[in-house]
């Protein structure tokens, strides 16, 4: 192997590392935005419902593609809440039952305890 090759490959090396090494502080000093998913599952007609489970499929998408990060999502009615365990995919959010009355209590309670919160509602649509 000639000087000239070593050095274009030392450079090539180099140059590679070094965008290695700005993307990945880039990634750490700029993390996307968590948010807590809040789910009204009080009665809602089927097709506001699935308006609501289409968001939520943009806003998975979102998390999927790393432009943003769910942190949680909590479903609530006027009966009771239920913090999901994972993450649910779109088609188990178009799933749920809707039932019960809307709780705005409960709303305040729970967006006065999480900081970043995007809230589907039939109340909203």
């Amino acid at each position: 192997m000639n000087k000239l090759d070593r050095k274009l490959i030392t450079t090539l090396g180099l140059g590679w590392l070094g965008f290695g090494i700005v993307g990945g502080a880039i990634a750490f000093a700029l993390p996307p935005t968590q948010i807590t998913i809040l789910i009204d599952r009080s009665f809602c007609p089927q097709d506001k419902w699935q308006a609501i489970a289409s968001a939520y499929n943009d806003l998975y998408q979102q998390h999927q593609n790393r432009d943003l990060q769910i942190k949680e999502v909590i479903t609530f009615s006027d009966i009771g809440q239920e913090i999901v365990s994972t993450i649910p995919a779109p088609d188990a959010v178009r799933s749920l039952n809707t039932y019960g009355r809307s709780n705005q209590e409960r709303l305040k309670q729970l967006q006065s305890t999480y900081p970043q919160v995007k809230l589907l509602s039939c109340q909203l649509q």
